[in-house]
């Protein structure tokens, strides 16, 4: 069989979830075609899927002395670096990654994600943020994203709300950009304009917040801006929540969001 076809057969095997069928159709080509840059590629993404993390980099890295890897080859290369505590290795194919043109959109919020979960990386967490604002300035999501790491890296807090204004107004019934801006807004000493960010959050969304820490951010703004009726409506929706979870000091991110973004006292 043509060896185009058979690389066209494990990606739709790949795509079907069919990762052992798929490897054993790569392993035929390989046989013949040693030097398949893109076999060598799809087999390292196959492995990943799989969580066999050095295998993966072992075939990404052929791949590499064969043919310049896909955006999302290169990701998995990072990220199995960093999980297999190959840590320079790992920041160091990150940035160039970063510096790429051709990432797709749905690619940069996993890379911040991901990179999340290493503080020493916050600085790269914030340039895929950042990249991704660039490629859609209306994603309010990437917006969040943009801010909380700037907050992590201790940017002005001026700076910071400027990012959450744009959310804010890019959507502004979205409940988690306005306790995220009133937050940062609290921090800064600006008082009347949290509370005037917060109270437009409607009851109907107060009912759906989903973190305990949320309420009290928000008990604590109506309460210094003197706006009983809010206060009280929170502090009803907060006795509601189990003592174990109100009195918790963990600090969960609005709403317990996908993304960890919530905006702490330094």
């Amino acid at each position: 069989m043509d060896p185009q076809k058979i690389l066209q057969k494990a990606i739709g095997l790949f795509r079907q979830g069919l990762q052992f069928q798929a490897l054993e159709w790569l392993a035929k080509l390989l046989e013949t075609q040693p030097d398949s840059g893109k076999a060598w590629e799809l087999k390292g993404l196959i492995e990943d899927s799989l969580s066999w993390q050095h295998a993966s980099i072992h075939s990404l890295e052929t791949a590499t002395t064969l043919i310049p890897l896909s955006a999302s080859g290169q990701y998995v290369l990072a990220k199995n670096y960093l999980e297999t505590d190959k840590t320079a290795l790992g920041s160091s194919v990150f940035a160039i990654l970063l510096e790429r043109n051709d990432i797709p959109a749905r690619l940069l919020p996993a890379i911040a994600a991901f990179l999340s979960r290493f503080p020493n990386l916050t600085y790269l967490a914030l340039s895929a943020s950042r990249k991704a604002v660039e490629q859609n300035p209306e994603s309010g999501d990437s917006l969040l994203s943009m801010a909380y790491f700037m907050e992590k890296l201790k940017y002005p807090y001026q700076q910071i709300a400027g990012i959450l204004r744009k959310a804010v107004s890019l959507d502004p019934d979205n409940r988690h950009y306005r306790i995220a801006l009133s937050n940062v807004l609290m921090q800064a000493g600006q008082l009347n304009e949290a509370w005037k960010t917060v109270r437009e959050i409607s009851q109907n969304q107060l009912q759906q917040i989903q973190c305990s820490n949320c309420l009290k951010k928000l008990i604590h703004i109506f309460t210094e801006a003197e706006d009983h009726s809010r206060r009280d409506y929170c502090l009803s929706l907060l006795s509601q929540w189990p003592s174990t979870d109100t009195s918790s000091t963990s600090s969960p991110p609005p709403d317990r969001i996908s993304s960890p973004y919530n905006f702490l006292n330094r």
